[in-house]
């Protein structure tokens, strides 16, 4: 039986974060910000790791295009960053506020977190310029369509000169009409979005851009002439306490500072040489899978 898609959830649990509104530009657009989701204090934390790992200066434009930003399974230059395990980022991970948009989304509470990387990315000029896109993560050709959501936490201002985040809500909303007037061949991954409106939200740093993976979504370029975006990415999703093995794994992620999967272009530091574990709380616990959700009472 197939899983229910997150914009089909009939809400059984209080919302705790968004607002009724936050939830019907939800399930109608497919992206919700949640403002101010992480405290000043972790997103500064964040950006001062993100600035050691690339042995980059703020007031040093010359330090900003670091080797250890870009990535073949990204497209062009849009400024991965391969840090998986500093403090700061599962402090953001173990954010209540950030959990309980997630339980929101997903209408339960015990969840994971993705592991994930983060992205700083310099003005795209000279080498680094690129037009930005659009794309899916998944296949929209699947049937029945993959249910699954994903996530950027801004760490700086983000709007249209220095780009970020961008997506087609409209064909999100008009997802039947849409792919009924597509060609049988189309590329599952990349929409055609002529004629449609690519929408940049305006964010601040701490602002939480959940979005379904259905929402053609993708980078926009960083015109600016002086401005470094800077964010992370992460997501939830339900946990999968049976799979011993998936979860011995996401431990050993966090407890050896490894990356999830192996390099594929890109440059990266060895974070087990750079700092020791993360502290956790009960809740982060939680997320990664130390400690089981049916453990205690549940946190968040």
């Amino acid at each position: 039986m197939a899983a229910i898609q997150l914009r089909d959830i009939h809400k059984k649990e209080p919302l705790r974060v968004l607002s009724p509104a936050d939830w019907e530009q939800w399930v109608s657009q497919g992206y919700v910000i949640v403002r101010q989701a992480v405290s000043p204090e972790t997103v500064a934390a964040l950006v001062d790791g993100l600035c050691s790992f690339l042995d980059m200066r703020s007031d040093d434009p010359s330090t900003w295009t670091s080797p250890h930003t870009g990535n073949d399974r990204l497209p062009g230059h849009s400024g991965l960053v391969e840090m998986y395990n500093h403090q700061a980022q599962w402090d953001v991970r173990q954010t209540p506020r950030v959990y309980e948009a997630f339980a929101d989304i997903w209408d339960r509470r015990d969840l994971w977190v993705t592991i994930d990387f983060a992205n700083v990315n310099p003005p795209n000029r000279g080498s680094r310029a690129f037009d930005g896109f659009v794309h899916w993560d998944v296949d929209t050709s699947a049937d029945p369509l993959p249910v699954s959501c994903q996530a950027v936490l801004s760490l700086t201002h983000g709007d249209e000169e220095i780009g970020g985040f961008q997506c087609v809500p409209e064909i999100f909303t008009e997802w039947e009409k849409w792919v009924s007037g597509q060609p049988s061949e189309r590329d599952p991954f990349t929409p055609d979005i002529t004629g449609c409106s690519v929408t940049t939200p305006q964010v601040a740093p701490g602002d939480l851009i959940i979005f379904n993976s259905l929402l053609p979504h993708g980078v926009h370029p960083n015109v600016s002439e002086s401005r470094v975006r800077m964010a992370q990415y992460l997501t939830m999703a339900p946990a999968w306490e049976e799979n011993a093995e998936l979860r011995e794994a996401r431990v050993r992620f966090w407890r050896d500072r490894i990356p999830p999967h192996p390099p594929e272009g890109g440059m990266r530091k060895d974070e087990s040489q750079l700092y020791g574990p993360a502290a956790l709380s009960e809740l982060g616990e939680r997320l990664l899978g130390l400690r089981t959700w049916s453990e205690g009472s549940i946190v968040g």
